[in-house]
Formats: C-alpha cells, sequence, structure tokens
C-alpha cells in the first residue's frame, strides 16, 4: 500500500530527480506557474491549484505528481472542476507520474482511489502520456497527440538518412529551390545563433507572417512569450536561421535535453513561400543534429503534414480520464466521451495517413 501526501512547489524544489520529459522538470513546472497561474480563460482554466502529491512507500519517497486543478465554463454559467497534470493546458512536451523507484502495478489504484477522497474535483484528465505509462494498469488510454522525430544515432550520417527517408520528390524539391534561390539573385546563408534580444526580434518578425495563413501570432501573447524566454533559459537552446541577402526569411528554435534536440518554434516569412525557406530551415535542424551527434532529434507534438517529409517514426501520446460521481460528472459525461472518442479517430487518422505517406 503506497502513502500520499500534499507537497508544495518549494518542497518539490528540493527534491534530486529526473523525469520522463522536460516538462516534468522542476523548472519547466514551477516557470509554467509563475507565469499562467493568473491568465484565466477556457484553455488554461480558472482559479488554478497546485496539488503536487509524494508518493511514499514504506516512508521512502518513490514516485511525485504534479497536478492542478481548475475549473472551466460550459454554456457560459456551468462551472466543472478539472484535476490536470500542470503544464499540460498548453506547450507541453510530455507527462507522466515522475517514478523515484520501481513502482508496483497496485500505484496506479492507491492513487486514483487517495485523490477520488481527498481533492475535489468532478473528471481527471491526464494528457500527453507515454503508452508505457503506470497509469494504464487502472486507466484505459486514448490516442490524442504525437511528435514526429528522427533517431539519429541509427543512421551513419546525415546523407545516408536522407537517402533512406525522404522521398524522392521532396529532394528534388530541396534542390529545384535551391536552384530558383540562386536564379533570383539570392545569397543563401545558414546562420545557427543563440536566443536573445536581437535574435528574439527577427523571429518575433518572421512568426507574425503566419497570421497570413490564418495561424495563430504566439509572439502576440505576453505570457506565452514570457514562458518560452524562460524555458529557453532554462535548457541549451538556439536557433536556426535561413538568410537571403542578409535578412532573415526563416528560423527554427530548439532545446538540448538528455541528448535529445526538441523542436520548439518554426516559421517561414510567407512573401518567400515560393523558396522553400521553411523545408531548407528543417533540413538544417536535421543537418545540424547530425553534426553536433545528437541521438535523437524531436519534431515535437504536433501532426503537421509538413512534418511527415522530414521524419519516418513518430511517438505516440496518449491521455486517460476518469470522473466522480457528482450530478454535474453525470450530466457532462456524455458530452466529454463524445469529444474524447472524436480525438481518438481523429488522431488514429493523422497517424495513419502519415504511415502511409
Amino acid at each position: 500500500m503506497y502513502r500520499f501526501q500534499i507537497i508544495t512547489l518549494k518542497d518539490l524544489k528540493e527534491i534530486d530527480y529526473s523525469g520522463s520529459f522536460p516538462s516534468n522538470q522542476f523548472n519547466w513546472i514551477y516557470n509554467w506557474f509563475s507565469v499562467f497561474e493568473k491568465v484565466e480563460n477556457n484553455v488554461l482554466g480558472f482559479d488554478k491549484k497546485v496539488f503536487i502529491i509524494a508518493s511514499f512507500k514504506e516512508n521512502k519517497l518513490v514516485a511525485i505528481v504534479p497536478l492542478v486543478r481548475l475549473y472551466r465554463t460550459y454554456l457560459k454559467y456551468i462551472k466543472i472542476e478539472f484535476l490536470e497534470f500542470l503544464g499540460q493546458q498548453w506547450s507541453n512536451l510530455g507527462n507522466d507520474i515522475i517514478a523515484l523507484d520501481e513502482l508496483h502495478d497496485s500505484f496506479a489504484s492507491d492513487l486514483a482511489l487517495w485523490t477520488r477522497k481527498n481533492i475535489k474535483y468532478h473528471f481527471l484528465f491526464l494528457k500527453y502520456l507515454p503508452q508505457n505509462s503506470i497509469l494504464t494498469k487502472k486507466y484505459k488510454l486514448f490516442n490524442y497527440a504525437g511528435a514526429p522525430f528522427i533517431q539519429v544515432d541509427k543512421h551513419e550520417d546525415y546523407e545516408g538518412f536522407a537517402k533512406n527517408v525522404y522521398s524522392r520528390k521532396f529532394r528534388e524539391d530541396l534542390r529545384r529551390t535551391l536552384r530558383k534561390i540562386k536564379k533570383d539573385g539570392f545569397e543563401f546563408e545558414i546562420c545557427y545563433e543563440e536566443i536573445n534580444q536581437e535574435s528574439l526580434q527577427e523571429i518575433r518578425r518572421i512568426a507574425k507572417s503566419k497570421m497570413t495563413d490564418g495561424k495563430s501570432f504566439l509572439y502576440g501573447d505576453v505570457e506565452k512569450t514570457q514562458f518560452h524566454l524562460k524555458m529557453y533559459e532554462c535548457f541549451p537552446s538556439h536557433v536556426v536561421f535561413v538568410k537571403f541577402n542578409n535578412k532573415a526569411v526563416a528560423y527554427a528554435t530548439s532545446i538540448d535535453w538528455k541528448g535529445e534536440r526538441i523542436g520548439i518554434d518554426a516559421a517561414f516569412d510567407r512573401d518567400y513561400r515560393k523558396y522553400g525557406a521553411g523545408i531548407h530551415c528543417i533540413d538544417t535542424t536535421i543537418q545540424t543534429s547530425f553534426k553536433d551527434k545528437k541521438e535523437k532529434l524531436s519534431f515535437g507534438l504536433g501532426l503537421d503534414t509538413y512534418k511527415f517529409q522530414f521524419t519516418d517514426q513518430i511517438d505516440r501520446y496518449f491521455m486517460c480520464f476518469d470522473f466522480k460521481y457528482r450530478l454535474k460528472s453525470l450530466v457532462a459525461l456524455p458530452y466529454f466521451l463524445y469529444r474524447l472518442k472524436k480525438e481518438d479517430r481523429a488522431v488514429m487518422g493523422k497517424l495513419e495517413s502519415a504511415q502511409g505517406k
């Protein structure tokens, strides 16, 4: 039987641990909550309260579960309380139980029983779980997201990778757009820089052009920009720029963690769409990962079609849910089940499409 108790963020800081994902680390968790605690909307939630659960086995700390309780509103006035991983609401790179020792199969059931008794909520939604999570011993997993990646150390070099993974048409697209760049008088340059105020100014300028395609502009949001900057400070990070005649026309940012390079953000200036500035920038990131002898290059969570041109593998992420027998839970349950199953089917469709590229 496991014993559980609530600890504070300050207590978490004092624990020496290494989780499975960057978003499990103390600095990520602390920065996320410090930036978004007071930001209230139906995505990030309202009235957030941290519940960091420490689990003990015979007085030995064996696991940590960083959760947050929040509520969202439906039909304008109906408040429903959720218990979720802290940080899964936005810009997450994966979640799981932070295991400090081997956990027995009973852990998930003991945790579920304890949270039911000690934390008030309507629904439990835990997202971005790996398939091997201990939570599978208690809950059914639903497909929720994917992260295309390249196992860099599986390939002898970049040239061998490109020959085996890139389609013939895509290799020709890279060559064709490079010829067009030179034909139209542009000097093509690749720059590998630290992320600072100067490079961030260029990143913002290029990212804003996403709005031309109806996409959101991350750096138009003060809190999201602040969190990204904190993330770049906590992990080794850099930005790759593609420049035409010394003007940056595409970028890709990433962080390094445990031998893995993780793509965080990328964009290209839509005025240079026909030159393939974006694909050349991503291709350069791949080449640099080989040069730096990284074990793995992940393109981050998101099954965007363009990522499938570069990759031959996908990390799959899941979610699980539970609910308490309360009036609002029972009334809302059919709606959430419908959305859950719809999301599961949509993700499965994208995964099947990627596998058959």
